[in-house]
């Protein structure tokens, strides 16, 4: 639906849905840039950008024909729109700030709806050109145009999957418009809505786990959202006039959408449940079909993993790295366990794919670490910020080992000659699988077992003690030994004389 022909607007969505009805594309993963919309403020339709707070108002497109339906592509360095400047409804791409127009279909039937695959290399739109709206699919170059729907009845508005298998698009097949879906060949279309009122305009979010759409099923249109197979089908507007075209943000917190709820058609946007809904644009003149441009990040860093192994509580191992950048950058590495940084380093990367390995300090613990990584400012590339996970060994981590003289005492490594009782505590931050029986067992200097190894349960300090009923502890090096099973987690010494 092209709301900036205002007269024709409820005809085209009450009665025979046509090609030209609602621009509607997917939004892609990636970091929000600006909002692309159609707007009559300088006499005909033009393609307009603009930021998502209303900021940096640009004209992308001046010519006397109708110039609707805005499709930022994936990497957001170019916008399909539909314009009938050559006296039919065509499919046009440009680069983002509007230079390099060129023409992509040439059919005498009205092509629009312009809605770009998630790698940018195909363009699925609505074509009449076989006297019926039908969705067809081309190369991003206009080549390859096929057709994907044929039916009786008008099929259009498509949107492309963030996953890049599937097209959700309206159509009246069944009497009335209704949200379909159907793989990228064409095959398998199933209907998603089932109500008597009009559901057009599917819009996916960039986790393709919700499908935005328009639909008066209550009296007159308003934005809701539903799940990928039709269920949990949710309203988010609520007023009085007519909200459209949902388009997502590429972070999807957000949807922009057409409302003409201050008695002129405008750009809104709103949280992505429906709160927060803010007016952007406040032109006397209709500003219609909104479309979010996704700002691909550069990252350097693709892979981010421990490497090695666990001796007794101490973890003996590296950090490993692995990418691919397209040009020289330095990067300044910090690992942190919360707010705690526990290692910095850094690496400088010539151009093409790379692999680094950085020998980790001793004494780290099981659990989740994140690598903050900083590039150098001007080369591009975006900090990143990678959880990497430290998993336990099987038979557990022992943070810390101590002798004591007393229960819960402070730690000792050596005793008086007239010592007759230690204790040794196991701090335990990692428990051992259940099916390890925990034992402690200590040890004089000769070797010889003080007693039978005792069964320990796993709690968070782990406390055992030798004593004697006669005379002192025996002189000596003394060792006490938690173990898992038959795996060593921790060994403690102290000394007695």
């Amino acid at each position: 639906m092209r709301v900036a022909r205002i007269s024709t607007l409820l005809v085209l969505l009450v009665g025979v849905l046509a090609a030209s009805s609602g621009h509607v594309r997917a939004a892609f993963p990636g970091a929000n840039g600006e909002i692309a919309f159609s707007s009559t403020r300088d006499g005909s339709a033009d393609i307009y950008a603009m930021q998502a707070d209303a900021s940096g108002l640009r004209r992308l497109t001046r010519d006397p024909g109708a110039d609707t339906d805005p499709a930022w592509s994936p990497d957001g360095t170019r916008i399909a729109f539909t314009s009938n400047r050559d006296g039919n409804d065509e499919i046009y791409v440009m680069n983002g700030d509007g230079r390099g127009q060129s023409r992509l279909t040439t059919s005498p039937g009205s092509d629009s709806n312009p809605t770009w695959s998630p790698g940018g290399r195909n363009i699925a739109f609505a074509s009449r050109r076989d006297g019926q709206a039908e969705i067809y699919v081309m190369n991003d170059d206009g080549t390859g145009q096929t057709r994907l729907t044929t039916n009786s009845a008008p099929d259009a508005v498509p949107a492309w999957s963030p996953d890049g298998t599937r097209i959700a698009f309206t159509s009246a097949r069944d009497g009335q418009n209704e949200i379909y879906v159907m793989n990228v060949d064409g095959s398998n279309q199933t209907r998603l809505t089932f109500d008597p009122g009009s559901d057009v305009s599917p819009s996916w979010s960039p986790d393709g786990k919700k499908i935005a759409f328009a639909s008066d099923r209550d009296g007159n249109y308003e934005i809701y959202v539903m799940n990928p197979d039709g269920s949990d089908q949710t309203r988010l507007t609520r007023n009085l006039e007519v909200d459209l075209d949902p388009a997502w943000s590429p972070d999807g917190r957000q949807i922009a959408f057409t409302t003409n709820r201050d008695s002129n058609y405008e750009i809104y946007r709103m949280d992505a449940d429906g709160t927060a809904q803010t007016r952007l644009s406040t032109s006397p003149f209709p500003d219609t079909t909104p479309d979010w441009q996704p700002i691909l990040i550069k990252y350097a860093v693709r892979n981010v993993s421990f490497r090695g192994r666990w001796r007794e509580s101490d973890y003996r191992g590296a950090l490993a790295l692995n990418g691919n950048v397209d040009e020289a950058v330095k990067l300044d590495l910090h690992l942190r366990r919360g707010a705690l940084q526990v290692w910095s380093g850094s690496l400088s990367l010539a151009a093409g794919a790379f692999q680094r390995s950085f020998a980790m300090p001793r004494g780290l613990l099981p659990g989740a670490y994140v690598l903050d990584v900083a590039p150098d400012p001007t080369s591009g590339f975006s900090a990143q910020h990678p959880a990497v996970a430290l998993t336990k060994p099987a038979e557990g981590v022992v943070s810390r080992a101590w002798a004591s003289r007393t229960l819960g005492g402070g730690a000792v490594t050596r005793l008086p000659v007239t010592a007759t009782i230690v204790y040794a505590n196991f701090r335990l931050v990692a428990k051992p699988n259940p099916s390890l029986r925990l034992t402690l067992a200590c040890y004089e200097s000769n070797g010889q077992p003080a007693g039978k190894p005792t069964p320990k349960p796993a709690t968070a300090v782990v406390v055992g003690g030798v004593r004697v009923s006669s005379g002192a502890l025996p002189r000596g090096a003394w060792q006490c030994i938690l173990r898992a099973g038959p795996k060593v987690v921790k060994r403690l010494r102290f000394q007695v004389g």
